[in-house]
């Protein structure tokens, strides 16, 4: 399939077991798969890990906490290959462990940054691209919907505002060409990384 006709897919957080696991998965269903991570080097050898099992992966600088990253990459992918079909938005999606009594205020501003400004910041660079595909979609990759015990207060506050991201993504693009869905990831790399996967697919 030439990359002019090819379905296109991003994976924030892809670095990581369960991401590249994701964008392992979605490269297997034909797509070409942009492998974001924050860190170069680890990026790199990921991608580089998978594209040696046959899958067409590239590295993407993204980091989700920096705006100006996201708008580079959105930029890149304009510049490459033009539109976008799936958008998976993983990175920070690992539950901190603690108890909600012992949480900082900082720990809840690191994990807003990932798990919901980072989500609305790579969101909305890459809106424009996924609003060219003929169908598209957004993935984000989140918890339980209820906090579970012994999480964090961080975690749980996250992932409410994670899916009410995701409701209000959801409703503005209803009718639209693109849907946005939130699901659980899986823990254990290998296993089904996102169990409906083949609905991620336009």
């Amino acid at each position: 399939m030439s990359s002019d006709t090819a379905r296109v897919a991003v994976v924030a957080g892809a670095d990581e077991a369960t991401g590249r696991e994701i964008a392992r998965q979605l490269a297997g269903h034909g797509l070409v798969v942009y492998l974001g991570a924050p860190d170069t080097e680890r990026g790199r050898a990921a991608a580089s890990e998978l594209r040696a099992q046959g899958a067409d992966v590239r590295f993407l600088h993204l980091d989700v906490t920096d705006e100006a990253s996201a708008e580079f990459a959105a930029m890149r992918l304009d510049a490459e290959v033009g539109r976008l079909h799936v958008l998976v938005n993983h990175a920070g999606s690992a539950r901190p462990p603690g108890a909600p009594g012992g949480t900082r205020a900082g720990q809840a501003r690191r994990a807003y940054e990932s798990r919901v400004l980072g989500v609305i910041a790579v969101t909305d660079a890459l809106l424009p691209l996924l609003r060219r595909a003929d169908a598209a979609r957004i993935v984000n990759i989140g918890g339980p919907a209820a906090a579970p015990a012994g999480s964090t207060l961080a975690y749980g506050a996250a992932e409410a505002a994670l899916r009410a991201v995701t409701e209000a993504y959801a409703d503005e693009l209803r009718g639209s060409a693109v849907s946005v869905t939130v699901t659980t990831g899986a823990s254990v790399p290998g296993t089904s990384a996102i169990p409906d996967i083949e609905l991620t697919i336009p």
